[in-house]
């Protein structure tokens, strides 16, 4: 997990230390300096053209537009990630390397992360947890900072204005004087928020802003030892408005974050290294709203600490990259609905090879061992195969597991919603809970939550084809299937004397994601670039897929005649929440030496977020969420070789759903300005 990478060479006096510039490379994967065009693993690289072409602000501005990965509004209304598929809470968020925590019902806020001093994203897709264990089920999404090569100062500042008076602006400091190495940068986002819906009192997100500081600092105590040190401080202040059945309620939510971690990495010689590794972040909510006579109604908090401790080993021979690491971790969450503070410890060890075999097949193996506190024992295993079958034609493929254990809240969960009626325990707390509970009434046998959950557990398999006919033209294709067991589900399990559905949590049945994902390039003569991505995904219940036509009937109801209709496998669509295709265009073009024009159309096809027929499932005839189109137009004019300014518009059609889909907020203009001074 490393905050910086530098490669290594020897000089006529011996072993130094020094920064080299790799184009196209990834770390999160495997943790080594690799080109991607030889890793054997799906990973897409935004970059910071990428990142710099639409004016983006936030991780959400940018990870959205990549094919295959959607913005999707959970169960528990948070907004999260998919990845082939797979929820939020299967996908880890590293910055430099370092886990982003804070999660709210899994998910993780990406409008809290900036990316004014990121030089790249990384995407994994696929488990990861053979190296990053727990959460990497899905995927790892790592953010790099941008490096300075050469030597004195370097200072850039942008400033950003939007509709609904949105206004971003950023200032980076960075300085370098042979191996001493220290970077600054400071974030500014504030905007009034919107609403999508004029008939009642509520805003679809209240007004907010929030600003982050982060530090890097590196120096080379001698020509073999190194040490980095970084750090961010992040805090939100937003208005907090909600309503009961009768009146208004007004308040606040406060948001602090802070990470602290060091680093010390000695060369032993041109071939091995060891580094060390401490990381402690904390993650702060506050909200609270008050009546309209300014009595408090509702106070919440949430405070999740996070410690971890890891020494890893590189070895270099002839073509043979080895790495074998250790740590422990340490989490404690404190939380209103929770009746203690519970805390969980994790020890692991992990290694991986990664060779090439006949000077032409790449072969990466690696496996983790976890050992959480009350879990059993978790093994993580990969192997992943690259070959060219020319020098135009690669072929690659990898088998992977991956886990994710039960979070404290699926654990320790201890709410009650007065408003709505009814209670939600954690597997851990419900015997207890219910025991104290007078004239409950079963639904579930007590007796099956005796027995603590399991941790979910996945098998994915990738395989892909890279070509390129020619130098200016690429396709790649990625054919993936997940399979993912023992999925954590909340159920109902009794009734209180008062008729409030009491809910807890259970491993349930297996579900399987599938399909492929395809993405070509176009270059014309560095005038202009054209981009094509296109995901189909197939997500169901295995065992609702077995059990249609044979021991189990389903049945729906036609909307037209409302007759029932007995279900067979054609009707029966998958999980919520998925769409079975989306695609992206992306269009670059160079109108003069100074002026670039860049056009991003997405496509999300219908998608259904609840049952509204009444029989459990999917199924052709429930109500479905119509697909949509998004459109978005910038241009940049360089005015100097220092100065850069964009104007452009997003969601140019103006699309809005205000009554399923909140985070697409209507037609944006934007208006951005860029200085470097060096």
């Amino acid at each position: 997990m490393l905050s910086s990478y530098f490669s290594f060479s020897q000089n006529q006096k011996g072993t130094i230390v020094f920064d080299r510039d790799l184009q196209e490379v990834t770390i999160s994967a495997t943790k080594t300096s690799k080109l991607i065009d030889d890793l054997p693993i799906p990973v897409t690289i935004i970059t910071e053209k990428e990142i710099q072409e639409f004016s983006a602000s936030k991780l959400y501005d940018v990870i959205t537009k990549q094919t295959g990965i959607v913005s999707v509004t959970t169960k528990t209304g948070t907004e999260g990630l998919q990845l082939q598929g797979l929820d939020a809470s299967y996908t880890t968020i590293l910055i430099d390397g370092f886990p982003v925590i804070g999660r709210s019902f899994g998910t993780l806020d990406l409008n809290r992360i900036s990316v004014g001093d990121i030089e790249r994203i990384e995407v994994i897709k696929g488990p990861s947890s053979s190296l990053y264990g727990s959460n990497a089920l899905g995927g790892v999404i790592n953010l790099i900072s941008k490096k300075q090569i050469e030597d004195g100062p370097i200072i850039s500042t942008s400033l950003k204005h939007a509709t609904y008076n949105t206004t971003s602006s950023s200032l980076v400091y960075k300085y370098k004087e042979g191996t001493f190495h220290i970077s600054n940068s400071f974030d500014y986002y504030k905007t009034d928020g919107y609403d999508l819906i004029d008939t009642d009192l509520l805003s679809t997100v209240n007004p907010y802003s929030n600003y982050t500081f982060r530090s890097n600092l590196k120096y080379a105590l001698s020509d073999k030892l190194l040490l980095n040190t970084n750090g961010h401080y992040y805090k939100q202040e937003q208005i907090n408005i909600a309503a009961d059945s009768s009146s208004l309620l007004k308040g606040e939510s406060n948001i602090k974050e802070w990470s602290l971690g060091t680093s010390a990495k000695y060369l032993m010689n041109a071939n091995f290294f060891q580094q060390l590794e401490i990381y402690k972040t904390n993650y702060r909510a506050d909200e609270f709203l008050n009546t309209e006579d300014g009595v408090l109604y509702e106070n919440n908090y949430f405070d999740h600490t996070l410690l971890q401790s890891e020494m890893k080993s590189s070895f270099t021979y002839k073509g043979l990259n080895s790495i074998l690491g250790f740590g422990i971790t340490k989490e404690v969450l404190s939380r209103r609905d929770f009746l203690n503070n519970p805390e969980q410890d994790l020890k692991f060890i992990y290694g991986q090879l990664d060779a090439t075999a006949f000077n032409k097949v790449n072969i990466i193996l690696g496996s983790r061992y976890d050992n959480y506190t009350n879990y059993t024992p978790v093994v993580s295993n990969k192997l992943a195969l690259g070959f060219s079958l020319t020098n135009k034609i690669q072929i690659n493929g990898s088998v992977g597991t991956g886990f994710k254990t039960p979070d404290f809240r699926q654990k320790y969960f201890d709410f009650t919603n007065s408003t709505i009626g009814y209670i939600v325990l954690g597997r851990d707390v419900a015997i207890d809970r219910l025991d104290a509970m007078q004239n409950v009434q079963e639904v579930v046998p007590f007796s099956e939550l005796s027995s603590p959950l399991k941790s979910e557990t996945s098998l994915n398999i990738n395989i892909g084809l890279k070509y390129n006919p020619v130098n200016n033209l690429s396709f790649d294709v990625n054919l993936f299937n997940n399979k993912v067991n023992d999925l954590i589900e909340w159920k109902l399990v009794a009734k209180d004397e008062n008729n409030t559905n009491i809910y807890s949590y259970f491993n349930v049945n297996q579900f399987e994601t599938k399909g492929l994902e395809f993405n070509s390039t176009y270059t014309k003569a560095n005038n202009w670039e054209i981009k094509f991505g296109y995901q189909l995904l197939y997500a169901y219940d295995s065992q609702v897929l077995k059990g249609i036509g044979q021991d189990t009937t389903y049945y729906a109801r036609d909307p037209e005649t409302l007759a029932s209709i007995k279900l067979n496998k054609e009707d029966y669509f998958g999980l919520f929440n998925r769409s079975r295709h989306m695609g992206d265009i992306k269009f670059n073009y160079h109108l003069n030496d100074k002026t670039e024009m860049n056009t991003m159309l997405t496509y999300r096809s219908k998608y259904a977020i609840s049952d509204s027929n009444g029989n459990g499932i999917l199924d052709t005839y429930d109500k479905f969420i119509d697909g949509y189109t998004l459109c978005d137009i910038g241009i940049t004019h360089q005015i100097s070789l220092l100065k850069t300014c964009q104007i452009g518009v997003k969601n140019i059609f103006g699309f809005t759903n205000p009554e399923f889909i909140s985070n697409i907020t209507g037609r944006l203009y934007y208006m951005s300005f860029k200085i470097n001074f060096k």
